[in-house]
């Protein structure tokens, strides 16, 4: 029988997620950061705000990700603005890897379909 233990995220005493240490795979030389995983209930809220439409939107839910998730180093509002395009990608990937319990390949491989078939849709 499974035990809850393996279904939930680890927490500290104080009821904070734990950190993990997590090296970012779709960088070279694979640096490392600590990050924390998104639950549940905070996914589906970026999910709703990255599919409303608007392209604003969608950047604050992108940013959002790694605002929550990124635990060090940790990034001030503007420095978060001015990511590179590589690092935000590589740090989006590995927070999303942790909450959802796949590899940082399979969600590169999964963000890729969903954008090739918003580009079939945007050309209908």
């Amino acid at each position: 029988m499974v035990e809850i233990s393996e279904m939930i995220f680890t927490r500290s005493e104080e009821g904070i997620l734990i950190p993990q240490e997590v090296e970012l795979t779709m960088l070279p030389k694979n640096p490392k950061v600590k990050i924390i995983p998104l639950t549940r209930g905070k996914l589906q809220e970026i999910h709703a705000q990255a599919t409303s439409g608007t392209i604003e939107e969608k950047i604050k839910a992108d940013n959002e990700i790694i605002k929550i998730g990124l635990i060090e180093p940790k990034f001030t509002d503007e420095q978060l603005t001015d990511l590179k395009p590589n690092w935000a990608n590589a740090l989006a990937t590995a927070i999303l890897s942790i909450s959802l319990g796949i590899s940082q390949k399979e969600v590169s491989e999964k963000t890729q379909e969903v954008i090739e078939q918003q580009e079939l849709e945007l050309k209908k």
